[in-house]
């Protein structure tokens, strides 16, 4: 029974920890990425069930730039490390998921061949892996893992649909969106 307990409870700590790698989120006031300069807006540490520690996310916009303008055609990027791991599944089917609650069925149908597109090179993540999600105008959605990038989607549309999974009116969370928007 002491055995089982403890077995229990040393589980519980490492779903508590991260299986206890603990991701550090790197986030730097400001920063220069394909030619852009961005400045930090929020930061914020995102939680499933207030508990368990998910991923930290830092949102930065091009410099000068407000938070009130971040669905008009302007440099943004979006950094998670996570704390936790994940298989491309999930992260897609999050994502899909998401994505349906903050945009209309026209925009999600306009949209689906580059979501496609972008979904087919998402890869699975460890504690202490990173995502990020860079746009600029003109060039497009970057994203990258751990640095390296996989793809990068045209249009501004696709972005100002996308980062609403966090920061749209129904995001993933509304403390973390209000804490990147430096609400």
């Amino acid at each position: 029974m002491l055995r089982r307990f403890l077995g229990l409870m040393a589980l519980l700590a490492s779903l508590c920890t991260g299986s206890g790698l603990r991701a550090e989120l790197v986030s730097p006031q400001s920063l220069t990425e394909d030619g852009t300069t961005f400045q930090r807006i929020g930061t914020k540490t995102f939680r499933w069930m207030s508990i368990l520690k998910v991923y930290d996310a830092s949102l930065h916009l091009g410099a000068g730039e407000s938070p009130e303008r971040v669905f008009a055609d302007i440099p943004m990027r979006l950094h998670l490390v996570y704390h936790r791991g994940f298989t491309a599944a999930e992260i897609v089917k999050g994502g899909d998921t998401l994505l349906a609650r903050n945009v209309d069925a026209a925009t999600l149908t306009s949209l689906r061949d580059r979501l496609e597109r972008l979904n087919a090179t998402y890869r699975d993540v460890k504690p202490g892996d990173s995502y990020t999600l860079t746009y600029v105008p003109g060039a497009g959605t970057t994203l990258r893992l751990n640095g390296s990038a996989l793809i990068t989607v045209p249009g501004h549309d696709f972005a100002a649909a996308y980062f609403r999974i966090w920061l749209g009116d129904k995001p993933i969370n509304d403390s973390l969106r209000d804490a990147l928007l430096g609400r």
